[in-house]
């Protein structure tokens, strides 16, 4: 079997995995810029599998005089930015890696519930600006002993409830069908409806694909319904949330806290205050030095187990 990895920095034992399975593979030379359309065209005509990530659009022209099996295998959880034409679908099979970050994307959402908590943005302005901590807002606080809603039950969210566990918080989930994770309950996790989620919690963690069941799931309504002064983490796209909405309560409310990792959006920049209540990174929750080994290691094994 030909495959292709787009990425010059394939991890050297899932290298190993693919050819030590009988795999021919190609890495793209280091240090030349990834494929373009055009050219990630040429690739899947020529190889049998590629391996990318979200970065690579593959699209249904690309598909274009192929007829016989092809596998997608991408560095990711999400599969958005892979369209198959419908007459195709039977011949291809995709690939992804979803629980590869979850560790990573887990460590980030505590990382910011702890900032948000210890008002370590604030703290640093004042300091800055020669003032005690005196002129805080609002105290620090801990964490032990907070209400935490983690909206989802995959592997991000399960992660996030293990270290709300350690660190002593109680727990609150929603999920479409908490009947599929009662062993949840275990770590105290207590299922409720999305609304009493958002009144009751202290910390909110939102944890979800962007389908159709989740389009701006998290509503202005259930933004309205959160408490003044609670901390608001999304990890999901930027379809899920209502962003103007929680951008409006954190410029009313100096103790609510916003942190989203979201793609650059352009329009949702421009809208974005100066204020200590407010953080935005560019997607970057997941993408830790980690996270991208262990990606590329559990695509080779899945190639190398189910295609070699």
């Amino acid at each position: 079997m030909k495959i292709y990895s787009i990425f010059d920095d394939f991890d050297e034992r899932a290298i190993e995995i693919i050819r030590n399975a009988g795999g021919e593979l190609t890495v793209h030379p280091h240090g030349i810029p990834r494929p373009d359309p055009a050219r990630m065209k040429e690739i899947l005509q020529e190889y049998n599998c590629v391996i990318i990530g979200t970065t690579q659009k593959i699209t249904e022209d690309m598909f274009d005089g192929i007829d016989s099996p092809r596998i997608i295998a991408t560095a990711s959880v999400g599969l958005d930015h892979i369209q198959i034409p419908v007459e195709k679908k039977d011949l291809v099979t995709i690939l992804n890696t979803p629980k590869a970050n979850a560790q990573s994307v887990a460590e980030y959402t505590m990382a910011c519930a702890l900032s948000c908590c210890k008002r370590l943005a604030e703290g640093n302005t004042l300091y800055r600006e020669g003032k005690n901590n005196k002129q805080l807002f609002q105290k620090p606080e801990d964490l032990s002993g907070k209400i935490i809603g983690v909206v989802g039950a995959g592997n991000i969210s399960r992660r996030i409830m293990e270290y709300a566990s350690f660190f002593g918080m109680q727990i609150l989930c929603w999920t479409r069908n908490p009947e599929h994770h009662l062993d949840l309950e275990r770590l105290g996790v207590r299922f409720t409806s999305l609304e009493a989620l958002s009144e009751i919690s202290d910390v909110i963690s939102v944890n979800l694909p962007d389908n159709n069941g989740t389009k701006k799931l998290i509503s202005r309504d259930v933004i309205s319904r959160m408490k003044e002064n609670a901390i608001f983490i999304s990890v999901s796209r930027l379809d899920t949330i209502e962003a103007a909405a929680l951008i409006e309560k954190a410029k009313k409310y100096r103790g609510f806290y916003v942190c989203l990792d979201l793609d650059v959006n352009e329009d949702l920049v421009k809208t974005l205050p100066e204020r200590h209540n407010v953080l935005v990174t560019p997607h970057i929750a997941g993408g830790t030095v980690e996270t991208r080994k262990r990606m590329f290691r559990e695509l080779a094994e899945q190639i190398a187990e189910r295609f070699l």
